[in-house]
């Protein structure tokens, strides 16, 4: 699956499709570094690295959609926290068990399929509704 940020992804929220931009730019990285069979502890800096970043901008969209009453708010924040257990559960894997060709294509598919599959539906809906004005 391609890992690349895709224009067509972007929510017309500036600082939102900037944070995503830079998960895009961050995952790939990360799947490039297992690829490459970098050093253990450089992928697990760079997977460190994304959970945060992935937690800060979590945060941000939650506290967004507190604010606007976002209706499906609790459906959203679930996505996020499974997620972001996903992305620690390939951490502790890859700790343990090294760049094995099987996180590889797990870490390399999950990541792109669920990030392009969340920006593009439940961060999109949420920026529609942002932009109606309404309240929930």
């Amino acid at each position: 699956m391609e890992m690349g940020w895709d224009p067509t992804l972007a929510t017309g929220l500036s600082p939102i499709d900037e944070q995503h931009q830079e998960i895009f730019r961050r995952a790939e990285a990360l799947v490039l570094a297992i690829r490459r069979g970098s050093l253990r502890e450089e992928v697990s800096a760079t997977l460190r690295f994304l959970e945060g970043h992935l937690a800060a901008h979590f945060r941000d969209e939650e506290a967004l959609m507190r604010e606007v009453g976002f209706p499906a708010l609790d459906s959203h924040l679930r996505e996020h926290q499974q997620f972001l257990q996903e992305v620690a559960g390939f951490g502790s894997e890859h700790r343990r068990d090294g760049a094995s060709p099987s996180l590889i294509l797990r870490v390399a598919r999950r990541l792109g399929s669920w990030l392009k599959g969340h920006v593009g539906d439940a961060d999109r809906r949420l920026a529609e509704f942002v932009r109606s004005g309404a309240r929930g």
